[in-house]
Parts: C-alpha cells; structure tokens; sequence
C-alpha cells in the first residue's frame, strides 16, 4: 500500500473510532458501521441505528475550524427541516454537534435510505434548486459571504505555489491570474445575494423512497444564486434556463470563480487525496476551463 493510501487508511479508522466513542457516550448503539464515502468527509451510517456520521477527517485541511463550517450545516438544515424542506435533518437520536473528539469535528444526521432506481438528473436538481433558494431566504441567521471561495482560493493559491503539481508553469499562472481578476467579485459580488447552498449539483441530493432530498449543507453562505448555479450550468445549461434567470454577467464570472475554486482545492488535496482515479485530469478539467490571461 502507498503511503499516501496508508495515511487515508489509518485516519479514517481513527475518524470511525471517534464517531462510535461519542455515539456510545450518548447511549447510541453501534453493531457494524456502514462506510457511505470516504474522500473529504468520513459519512459513516451507525447501523442499526438510523443515524449517520459525518466525520471531519481531511476537510480541515482547507477548513479551520472545522466545527465552524458543520455548526452552520447543522444550524441551517434544522432550520429547513422545520420548515418542511427535503433536507437530510439532523439527527434526533442524539445531539447533532458538532463534537469534537481525539482531533476530529463529528456531527450526526438521520440514515435516509436510497433508493436505487431512482436517479437525480440535471434537471431534477434545477427544479429544487428553485425551491431551496425560495426556502432558504427565510432563514434568520447569519452567513459568510461566499465562504467556499473567500476561504479555500487564498489556502489553494499558497498550495499552487509551493507545488503545481501536473501544471505547467503557463496552467498555472492562468490560475493566478484568475485569482487576481476575481478576487474583486468574491469580495463584492454585485446584485441580490441570499443564502446558498454552497455546493449544489446532482451528487448532493439523495434518491429516496419518498422523494429527493439535499444532502451536504456544509458549503452554506450568502452570495448571488449564479454560484449555486455555476455547476449546474456547466452540465445542462437549458435545465438552468427552465426554472432560472440568472444574470448573464454574474453567470459567468460565477463560473470562472468555481471553476478556479475547484481546481485550486484539488491541487490542495493532491498530496492526500490525488491517488483517487481522475485526479490529476479533473485539475486541468477545471484549469481548462478558465480563460488565458
């Protein structure tokens, strides 16, 4: 085994043992745990209970605190659950958190079960997508501006520059100057803004027996809904177009601004993360779609 797989292997076996302790504190029974991702996060189903763990295992990389960034995912989908939204709510078997335990950020949420003839399509996600962003302007609380970029770019940028990894020395001052000429749009966006959920696409919204429903809160901010969107719009901009308006402007400096976003924490993950299949093709997938300076 790699070193790098190794290092994975062995935090998440810390993570798991640190999820099952609080759970145990808290009188929740555990039998055999249920890995559901490993990549960023830990989600770890405690079964039998019907209760998920989310386990802050290499997020903190790019997320300091990271209890910070899971308050607000926990804060906001109690939230929306109250309200009726199709969220994963969190958990009611024991306090949600988020906990802290031998170096780990760890929330709870309630087991939804899939349903595997179901697929959540573009344009599924575009239609409730409308119906979040409706949802989500009710919320009382505060958010950061644009968190996931204002955050992760300056951290992505430090980690360009001490290894570009697969990027020549042109790929990545392309990302450099992105940086330089959006830092002003993060930092002001223009135009309406409103709670986000931060990291919308199809991957964030599970297939149940009882419907869709939005997963992974953790991304939460305020900005324009065009960030929301960016993903989206990339892969099926006619299903944008049937359920949104977006400001042509907005839309596409919100694209650049993910797409520099993404890549940049991919290159931040690398030296963790990059033996996963794709890797190093998803960085210059994302560089690729940039403008030259």
């Amino acid at each position: 085994m790699g070193t790098r797989s190794a290092r994975r292997e062995e935090c998440s076996r810390r993570g798991l043992a640190a999820a099952v302790a609080v759970a145990g504190e808290h009188g929740l029974r555990v039998g055999e745990p249920v890995v559901l991702n490993d990549l960023f996060s830990l989600m770890v189903h405690l079964a039998p209970a019907p209760v998920v763990a989310r386990v802050a295992t290499w997020a903190p990389v790019m997320r300091r605190p990271a209890e910070d960034w899971l308050r607000r995912e926990v804060d906001v989908t109690g939230w929306l659950a109250g309200q009726g939204a199709p969220v994963v709510a969190p958990s009611a078997e024991l306090p949600a958190g988020p906990h802290e335990r031998d170096g780990f950020a760890i929330s709870f949420w309630t087991h939804l079960r899939a349903d595997p003839d179901r697929t959540v399509g573009t344009a599924d996600c575009a239609a409730m997508l409308a119906d979040l962003h409706a949802a989500l302007r009710g919320y009382p609380g505060e958010l950061p501006l644009l968190a996931p970029a204002a955050n992760e770019i300056p951290r992505g940028l430090a980690a360009l520059d001490a290894d570009p990894g697969p990027l020549t020395p042109a790929e990545a001052d392309r990302l450099r100057a992105a940086a330089d000429r959006l830092r002003p749009f993060w930092q002001a966006p223009p135009g309406e803004l409103q709670p986000l959920h931060g990291d919308a696409h199809p991957g964030n919204i599970v297939a149940t027996a009882d419907g869709f429903v939005w997963i992974d809160f953790e991304d939460v901010c305020t900005g324009p809904v065009e960030w929301d969107l960016a993903l989206l719009h990339q892969q099926d901009p006619d299903a944008v177009a049937a359920h949104h308006r977006p400001v042509p402007e907005t839309m596409a400096r919100c694209s650049e601004l993910r797409a520099l976003h993404v890549a940049l924490c991919l290159i931040t993950y690398r030296d963790t993360l990059g033996d996963t299949d794709g890797w190093d093709a998803g960085i210059r997938y994302f560089v690729g779609a940039l403008p030259h300076p």
